[in-house]
């Protein structure tokens, strides 16, 4: 069998294409691969190609990699965010159990929000910071459409699951905390501060998980 060597040189290689083709016999095989070849990019655009794609994955990584922290205004409650906008993490405070299961609930709900403001600030600067490569990138409506209607979506999504639990958190379609609220009085109080951390950590993340699986079911009926 003939061993066919590539050459390293871009230019070089459709060079050999060109010759590789030429000694195709005349047919539909010849004409469709010297068109592909005619279509060919020049070397400039192939570099600057690779830069962007270079660049988008080093983007990428940065984005999926950042956490967002939040906290509220008495810092009772800390938590951090993904950059998908799901929980990573969560502490309190050991000073709750002198708050109302309503103050700390309001605290949750507080801090989320602030680490949800600093996502969006993270996506608005790195979207200003790579404008170019956006530039690049052909509209999908599919995925613009998709957007707009989670946005739109008024389904909500409860952590509740029987009459033993302590909270419940409630998340939309996009997996946003959009309440919280403690199920038993005194629960700020009679629960110790790090066992009610996970307490609250699991029903928001159950109220995720619903979310992401609704949401999945509905961008493959889509």
């Amino acid at each position: 069998m003939e061993r066919v060597t590539v050459p390293d040189d871009y230019e070089d290689r459709l060079a050999a294409a060109r010759e590789a083709v030429a000694r195709l016999p005349h047919g539909p095989l010849r004409d469709g691969a010297a068109q592909a070849l005619g279509l060919a990019p020049s070397r400039d655009a192939v570099a600057e190609a690779a830069d962007a794609a270079g660049r988008a994955a080093a983007l990428a990584a940065q984005l999926m990699s950042a956490g967002f922290d939040g906290t509220d205004a008495g810092r009772v409650v800390w938590l951090r965010l993904d950059y998908t906008g799901r929980l990573g993490s969560l502490a309190l405070s050991p000073t709750v159990d002198r708050m109302s299961n309503r103050a700390v609930a309001k605290a949750i709900e507080s801090a989320w929000a602030a680490a949800e403001a600093a996502r969006a600030e993270h996506v608005m600067r790195a979207e200003r910071a790579a404008a170019d490569l956006l530039a690049r990138c052909a509209p999908d409506p599919r995925s613009a459409e998709l957007r707009e209607w989670i946005a739109r979506s008024p389904e909500r999504f409860s952590s509740a699951v029987g009459d033993d639990d302590l909270c419940e958190a409630e998340a939309d379609l996009g997996g946003r905390l959009t309440g919280f609220r403690f199920l038993v009085p005194n629960t700020t109080v009679d629960v110790e501060y790090e066992q009610l951390g996970a307490e609250v950590s699991a029903a928001i993340g159950l109220a995720q998980r619903r979310a992401a699986d609704r949401l999945s079911a509905v961008s493959t009926a889509r």
